[in-house]
């Protein structure tokens, strides 16, 4: 293992330092090739977590094809150890020599620690990963035959990806082995947080080897979109106790009749995670309150926009119906084509904001360039703004959005074709954070169009290289 390896592992450990004494257990998931007497990693992910509530799942092994989970213990500095194990030749025992190999005369190639993973960010969480490369993922397990090698096996998956996904490892990397280190957030808001009648009980999650002294609770409480009051209480200051098993500080707030509050966790002066809450009978957006009379008890839009894949029945009509209403609830202005098989080979959604600008949404379940969906996306586009200009209308802007029910893993192979075409995606993860985020309590369109623009000119800048190599 090189110096540059030794060197980035050593600094994705210092970031976590202050809260290292969360991580008394680790999970190493991985899926590998056989080679003589060693398991050469394809995918593999260490999970530094307070707890791991998922029982482990059982290794799984087809021809040369094994997967498996395994425990780890000893705290931060032994997951380091293991981690440069897995990144030598001599490899970590399992059983069986797991290694981390590079192509022929070449180095492992990592890249600097994202101390704040876009994925975690896109659900309030804290994410810290570290991401180290190998060789070719095909000199290991060429395609298809591997994927026709796991539909045979005794317990069959479609598919390496589908297989990878069984095993929380995201969909597989396209070209490169991989390993990722992966820290999740030391302190959460208290999922059993709540706000009723102007008061909220809200409560901050520690996990459990930590100093509550360095715990804070922050808040920002919003009415009718204005924040009103801002603040945070401190974990020495917070009343702890056992709630539903976990050890929980909470404090009681008054608020606004109607509002919603933000609230921070933060530990040792850095924040790890955030989550909204509002009074679940009371709206200060009229269309929210409207959607959820139709819908009260808020499970028929979450089944719409987050089926079961793959999809039955008329799954990908009810996904395109709960996005306009999405979209309406939000304050766009939008009219449904895609179910009308006159006109579903126009567009299938198009949203107007209150200022006036278009959004031109295509709806799947699957796959982005699925039914080439975003050449198609692209040319709608294309003709929508032609139109415009022939009308004199060359001012009005127009953004193209492709909306998936696939997760961010499992779409990623497409995300740089949908950049270069200049459309937005949105995956699960985004319509989650719909829900999540509380975000039909505020009908601001505009706004929401303006930071969908920023968001895709992020995706179209040129990224530095994803991955370093020290020769």
């Amino acid at each position: 293992m090189n110096q540059h390896v030794h060197n980035m592992i050593a600094e994705f450990f210092a970031a976590i330092e202050p809260w290292k004494s969360a991580y008394s257990k680790a999970s190493l998931s991985f899926i590998a090739v056989k080679r003589d007497d060693s398991l050469v990693i394809l995918a593999a992910r260490m999970f530094l977590s307070a707890s791991f509530r998922e029982p482990q799942k059982d290794w799984f092994e087809t021809g040369e094809v094994v997967a498996g989970q395994v425990e780890l213990s000893g705290g931060v500095v032994a997951f380091a150890e293991t981690i440069q194990k897995i990144a030598s030749p001599d490899g970590f025992y399992i059983p069986g020599k797991l290694v981390l190999r590079s192509d022929d005369n070449q180095n492992i190639s990592v890249g600097p620690p994202d101390l704040l993973h876009h994925e975690g960010l896109s659900q309030g969480n804290r994410l810290a990963v570290l991401t180290l490369c190998g060789g070719r993922r095909d000199m290991l397990a060429p395609q298809p035959q591997t994927d026709w090698m796991l539909k045979a096996a005794a317990r069959p998956f479609d598919s390496l990806t589908e297989l990878s996904v069984e095993y929380g490892l995201g969909a597989a990397p396209n070209t490169q082995t991989i390993l990722e280190v992966v820290a999740h957030a030391a302190a959460e808001v208290w999922v059993g947080s709540s706000v009723k009648d102007g008061n909220a009980a809200l409560g901050l999650w520690l996990a459990p080897d930590l100093d509550r002294s360095k715990a804070r609770l922050g808040y920002r409480i919003l009415d009718k979109g204005i924040v009103v009051n801002r603040g945070s209480v401190d974990g020495d200051q917070l009343h702890w106790g056992e709630r539903s098993g976990d050890v929980v500080g909470r404090v009681s707030l008054e608020a606004p009749h109607g509002a919603v509050i933000q609230c921070i966790a933060s530990y040792a002066g850095h924040a790890h995670h955030l989550r909204w809450f509002a009074d679940p009978h009371t709206y200060q957006n009229a269309r929210a309150a409207v959607l959820s009379s139709v819908d009260q008890t808020g499970t028929l839009l979450r089944g719409y926009l987050l089926p079961e894949l793959p999809p039955r029945g008329k799954a990908a009509d009810d996904f395109e119906s709960a996005v306009a209403w999405v979209l309406w609830g939000l304050g766009f202005a939008p009219v449904s084509f895609g179910m009308s098989p006159k006109t579903r080979d126009v567009f299938d959604i198009v949203a107007v904001s209150p200022r006036g600008d278009f959004v031109v949404v295509e709806c799947t379940l699957g796959l982005l360039r699925a039914e080439s969906k975003l050449s198609k996306l692209s040319a709608r586009e294309a003709a929508l703004r032609k139109m415009l200009a022939t009308s004199g209308l060359q001012h009005v802007r127009v953004l193209p959005v492709i909306v998936t029910a696939m997760t961010r893993d499992e779409i990623k192979a497409d995300h740089r074709a949908a950049a270069e075409t200049g459309v937005l995606v949105l995956s699960r993860e985004d319509i989650e954070a719909v829900f999540e985020g509380e975000r039909l309590r505020f009908a601001n369109a505009d706004q929401l169009f303006e930071q969908a623009l920023q968001r895709l000119a992020e995706s179209q800048e040129p990224k530095d290289p994803l991955f370093l190599s020290v020769t």
